[in-house]
């Protein structure tokens, strides 16, 4: 095609092209209204924690009750990995907790694990999930940021070498502040779910998704027994990140 001359219009988009620019923006902006990201995104958020609580507080006399958390994710060959680690630098017995899941690609675990060392117990399963359309926790979190739903949701999730059906609420927008700073979040509540002639869970998890593209977890809830691990996201400090996600007007 001849360059165009000096001082003339540019060539005028045919419509067919014209269509297809307009196709390409409609889509674009559908992925980013339903929160997608890209299927080989790899994440890490790093968040503070600490317990609960009245009985968290008297644990916290004996036991760590602060510490690292980390939520992470990423591809692999069937689907993805995620993986949520919480930790203590104060912890003099090494006390932990790993939950994590290998998802395939429709979203439910193919593995699964959790390990923990914590008040003088320890544990580690690690199984190949059979069952089809369950998760484990952290394979869950990603599921709720993906579907987001806006009305009751169940799901069966593997917990600790165990299957229990579970119960997705969406409680409401909320306005969460935390280290990263303040957030426009939507709350999320999953617990067990009583059915006859299946286990019932008495654990407990708690998601404030911040009402961004990437609904990013800003804080967790992690409930065993007496202990409510909250976590709360900090500042990113590898990189310069845009406060996406924060009420306007607070920093």
């Amino acid at each position: 095609m001849p360059a165009a001359s000096a001082g003339s219009h540019p060539p005028t988009m045919t419509p067919l092209r014209s269509r297809a620019a307009r196709l390409t923006a409609f889509v674009l902006a559908l992925l980013v209204s339903l929160g997608a990201r890209p299927a080989a995104a790899t994440e890490s958020l790093n968040y503070q924690w600490n317990l609960r609580g009245f009985l968290g507080r008297l644990a916290g006399v004996v036991l760590p009750n602060r510490g690292h958390g980390e939520l992470r994710t990423h591809p692999n060959d069937s689907g993805r990995v995620t993986e949520l680690e919480i930790t203590s630098p104060a912890s003099k017995s090494g006390e932990y907790f790993l939950y994590g899941g290998e998802m395939r690609s429709d979203g439910t675990t193919a593995r699964a694990w959790s390990s923990y060392r914590w008040n003088g117990k320890q544990s580690d399963k690690r199984d190949k999930v059979e069952e089809d359309g369950v998760v484990d926790m952290a394979s869950g979190i990603h599921v709720i940021r993906e579907k987001l739903p806006q009305s009751s949701m169940r799901m069966r999730i593997w917990s600790d070498g165990k299957i229990y059906p579970v119960v997705v609420e969406r409680v409401g927008a909320e306005k969460v502040v935390v280290p990263a700073g303040t957030f426009a979040a939507t709350h999320f509540r999953v617990r067990g779910q009583k059915v006859a002639g299946e286990r019932y869970w008495k654990g407990g998890l708690d998601l404030w998704l911040a009402q961004d593209a990437g609904a990013t977890p800003v804080q967790i809830q992690v409930d065993r027994g007496f202990a409510h691990v909250r976590l709360e996201l900090v500042p990113d400090t590898t990189a310069e990140k845009s406060p996406v996600g924060k009420t306007p007007g607070h920093r």
